[in-house]
Order: structure tokens, then sequence, then C-alpha cells
């Protein structure tokens, strides 16, 4: 899986999409908020980790941050889902 986090008026957020999505092509859905840091998620025995860089943003990812906004990102969506 992808990713890219955007810094937004509340503060930064984790947008995650497939693989076969350019990281661009995502960011430029949510022009003009800016990118802070993108590249790729991975489960580990410790839970998910953001790793990477996105070669067409030229913009790393930021490991333990991203990874918080990561989970956080995904046990919003669950919560939402259970509830709609």
């Amino acid at each position: 899986m992808k990713y890219i986090v955007l810094r937004g008026p509340s503060g930064e957020a984790a947008i995650l999409f497939p693989r076969s999505f350019m990281h661009r092509w995502v960011a430029e859905l949510f022009a003009p908020m800016p990118v802070v840091s993108a590249g790729f998620v991975r489960k580990t025995p410790e839970g998910l980790e953001c790793h990477g860089r996105s070669a067409g943003l030229g913009i790393a990812s930021r490991p333990g941050p991203d990874s918080l906004l990561v989970a956080r990102a995904l046990t919003e969506s669950d919560v939402e889902t259970a509830i709609t």
C-alpha cells in the first residue's frame, strides 16, 4: 500500500491508496494542500511501518510520525464504518 501525508487546515492527515496509483496522481487530487511526506506501508510483527519515498514527488517518508498517522487513519475509518 502507498500513502501520502497532507498538511490541511486541521493538521496532518494520511491518505492511503493502492500500489497501482502513483503518488503524484493522488497528491494532485488534493491540491493545493501540501504533501509533507510519502512512501509505502508494510505490516511487520510490531505493527504497521511506513518506509521509502516517492520518486515522483521527491519526498521521503517519516517512519515514526507517518506510522502513527496511518494507524490513526485506519482506526478512524474502522470506527466510521461501524457507525454507518
